[in-house]
């Protein structure tokens, strides 16, 4: 897959919802990886996938009960104060995001300063250990994950483990988020050495994390740039 074809196709946005074939899946991930303008059109369409959708779950839409039995308005339905608030902060958020950070970047001289994107999809493994990522010291880093989803849960718990031992709660993810591929950002400051990235799924959004079922466990080393 050739970046014309990548864009033309809508790859990126089909990749993030998961609409796209194993073959063309694995043709997209081999391009992004040597193109510049693709990983960074992945990275900001999946920061405003997130964005909007924290946005549309703090400020959800109220229905008025009247409006069961009416004709459907069509697009007119999204000039509701209800509905259009909380997508048109998202949207802002979005092109905010691309004036002031994505795009100054991407403006940049020759050499523009993109997050580095790494993918763990191939590490989907209990115990794998042969990934390993060479970053800059204090330089954040995205990976691409995909979550084992199971008909049995509905909600997916990741939690991050540093070579120190240290745990960090990542945002746990819905059974329809499971479905996509997520991106999870990581910093590892100055800690060199091994991390894992555990997964565990919960019957019900309510229930004890403490009971929650380890479904996929993987490792990853993080070196440093001399």
């Amino acid at each position: 897959m050739d970046h014309n074809e990548a864009m033309h196709s809508q790859a990126c946005e089909k990749y993030l919802l998961g609409e796209l074939s194993p073959e063309l899946r694995e043709a997209y991930e081999e391009h992004y990886f040597s193109c510049q303008e693709c990983a960074l059109h992945l990275r900001t369409t999946a920061q405003f996938l997130g964005a909007a959708r924290q946005v549309l779950v703090a400020q959800p839409a109220t229905v008025d009960p009247s409006l069961a039995t009416r004709p459907s308005a069509g697009w007119f339905t999204w000039l509701k104060p209800s509905i259009a608030v909380p997508v048109f902060a998202a949207l802002l958020l979005f092109i905010g995001y691309q004036n002031f950070v994505a795009i100054p970047h991407y403006k940049q001289a020759s050499s523009p300063t993109v997050l580095p994107m790494y993918s763990l999809i191939a590490g989907n493994t209990r115990g794998d250990q042969g990934l390993v990522f060479t970053v800059s010291p204090n330089q954040p880093f995205g990976l691409y994950v995909d979550v084992p989803a199971d008909p049995s849960y509905s909600t997916y718990l990741l939690r991050l483990q540093d070579p120190s031992g240290a745990v960090v709660l990542l945002p746990s993810l819905s059974s329809a988020e499971a479905q996509k591929t997520q991106v999870v950002t990581i910093n590892p400051g100055r800690r060199a050495g091994n991390y894992t990235l555990a997964i565990s799924g919960l019957a019900k959004p309510s229930a004890d994390p403490s009971a929650a079922t380890e479904l996929a466990r993987i490792q990853f080393s993080v070196v440093f740039k001399n």
